[in-house]
């Protein structure tokens, strides 16, 4: 697997990154994976050529990245494995005031066992009234002190990206992506570019409508979660009629090309202009050896334009 790089930041990565947010937080009573699930995923992972991983202190409640650091030290420390994770404002998260900020980075090192932040980013933009310019410097100072090696912004409009990247380059940004949603974040991708900012894209799998299975397993997985609004989006009524349509066509393309369903989604987004790479979660090996295996999937051009043409057939509208 061929790796790009990350914006200016030097760092190289993997077209696709393993989500760590499915691996939970080594609860099985919860439901969550076993450490040994969860080892055999990652393990799965940097056989298939992944070279990073995607956290965030907000993902259960801390316990994901402690979990994760768990894992590393089982498989070996994790070596070559970049790490990525994420800061969020109060009052959910550690807070974006530079003092939080670096008290944020601190916990999640030692939670990750790491004595250094491969990527870190601003979770989502704050409401509580931090100035922006604020936050970002204190990023940048970690950066500075050797804490984090590359820095970005998750979820923030491309007007206060390029505030940001004014003050101190953004290495890169995180936002979604897929051939059913988040369509309208295609403009600010090519803008990043533009400004020589990497671009990480979040649920190339529509929150698992492009995962292959049949809309009725999908909506019974996130029946608790009917009220929001990726599942009215998506999964409610006629929308997930829509999106069972457009799977029913991508499925047809696939066979074609001897790829599954979520490969060719996969595929897309990392053909899109200004993508670096996109993160995929699973805690089942084959699953992550077969996503990693979309970055090598080749599709001509005549293919990625019958895929284009499939976003009409689904319940969002590209702008």
């Amino acid at each position: 697997m061929n790796h790009r790089a990350l914006g200016r930041s030097g760092l190289r990565i993997s077209p696709v990154g393993l989500g760590g947010v499915e691996l939970g937080g080594g609860d099985t009573a919860r439901g969550e994976p076993s450490l040994e699930v969860a080892v055999g995923a990652v393990s799965a992972a940097l056989e298939a050529g992944v070279n990073w991983l995607d956290t965030a202190e907000a993902y259960h409640e801390t316990r994901n990245e402690s979990f994760i650091g768990e894992v590393l030290r089982k498989v070996g420390g994790g070596d070559g494995l970049l790490l990525s994770t994420k800061l969020l404002p109060e009052p959910d998260g550690t807070g974006f005031r530079p003092e939080q900020v670096r008290a944020g980075c601190l916990a999640s090192l030692d939670r990750l066992g790491r004595n250094r932040i491969d990527i870190y980013l601003l979770h989502e933009p704050d409401e509580t009234g931090v100035p922006l310019e604020e936050t970002w410097g204190a990023m940048g100072e970690l950066v500075e002190e050797g804490l984090v090696r590359a820095i970005g912004l998750s979820n923030y409009a491309i007007g206060d990206v390029e505030r940001c990247n004014a003050l101190r380059a953004v290495d890169l940004v995180q936002d979604g992506l897929s051939l059913v949603d988040h369509l309208e974040n295609r403009s600010a991708f090519v803008r990043c570019r533009e400004l020589g900012i990497g671009v990480v894209v979040y649920e190339p799998l529509g929150s698992g409508t492009l995962s292959g299975r049949s809309i009725d397993e999908i909506r019974e997985e996130w029946a608790e979660w009917s009220e929001f609004g990726f599942y009215k989006r998506l999964l409610a009524g006629e929308n997930g009629d829509k999106s069972a349509a457009l799977v029913a066509a991508l499925r047809a393309i696939a066979e074609q090309y001897a790829g599954s369903v979520p490969q060719l989604a996969i595929t897309w987004v990392l053909r899109q202009d200004g993508v670096t790479a996109a993160v995929a979660g699973s805690r089942n090996p084959q699953h992550v050896r077969a996503n990693a295996q979309a970055a090598c999937l080749d599709l001509p051009e005549s293919a990625l334009a019958r895929l284009e043409a499939l976003i009409a057939l689904g319940p969002t509208i590209s702008t």
